[in-house]
């Protein structure tokens, strides 16, 4: 089975890939479900009709407010 996913989500499941005893695929769909069960991740439908996953809001926003941080922190050390 595929896992269609968005590319902010698909890079973030293949950081969190550790395990070699299991299939890719099995990884990345325990990964989903994780991510969904935080509200990091949600499911929906393509324009195909297709079950795929994507980047929650409060996953943006928790990715733009990381960058804020560190742009901020970079800021204060490199004027």
């Amino acid at each position: 089975m595929k896992l269609r996913m968005d590319k902010t989500l698909r890079f973030w499941v293949d950081c969190s890939y550790e395990d070699a005893n299991r299939t890719k695929a099995e990884l990345m769909a325990e990964i989903l479900r994780e991510y969904e069960r935080s509200g990091d991740a949600m499911r929906y439908l393509n324009a195909k009709g297709q079950i795929a996953w994507k980047a929650s809001p409060l996953m943006l926003q928790k990715l733009a407010d990381a960058e804020r941080e560190v742009e901020d922190d970079m800021a204060d050390h490199f004027p």
